[in-house]
């Protein structure tokens, strides 16, 4: 598809990919990762059950957005509509970001991003705050020198 595009093709797999790995992180993080830590630390009793309604928030409203973007272009001028639809390098790229981001979620080193960034963005709804999940720091030495 790219190829039969030319080098307008490559710009157009690689603008749809951007776009989908943008959106995609979104939608999907929060729910692929971050509902089911929280529901572990609500069940566990370390986080209030408030954080369910702000964790699901903002994909709710990307997938509002997205739904009145794509309605409203496709009401108001149907013939881009129809060109975005029948564009085979922007498809591309945007299946290959959403694919990027369901599989970066497989990443240790994502994982542990999301984590931290989950407790900074939550913090407020945990009980105690010190009931953190709390990681030992493992660049200082033990024994204090004398």
């Amino acid at each position: 598809m790219a190829m039969a595009q030319g080098w307008l093709g490559v710009l157009w797999v690689t603008l749809g990919f951007f776009i989908a790995l943008f959106v995609t992180a979104r939608i999907a993080y929060p729910i692929l990762l971050g509902l089911p830590r929280a529901i572990r630390l609500v069940a566990s009793g370390e986080m209030r059950a408030a954080v369910y309604r702000r964790l699901l928030f903002t994909p709710v409203l990307w997938i509002v957005a997205l739904a009145v973007i794509v309605l409203l272009v496709g009401f108001f001028w149907p013939s881009a509509a129809a060109w975005f639809e029948g564009n085979g390098a922007l498809s591309a790229g945007l299946w290959l970001g959403v694919a990027g981001i369901l599989l970066s979620a497989l990443s240790s080193k994502s994982r542990a991003d999301f984590d931290a960034d989950f407790d900074r963005s939550y913090g407020q709804f945990y009980v105690h705050r010190d009931a953190r999940r709390r990681r030992p720091n493992r660049h200082r030495s033990s024994t204090v020198p004398s």
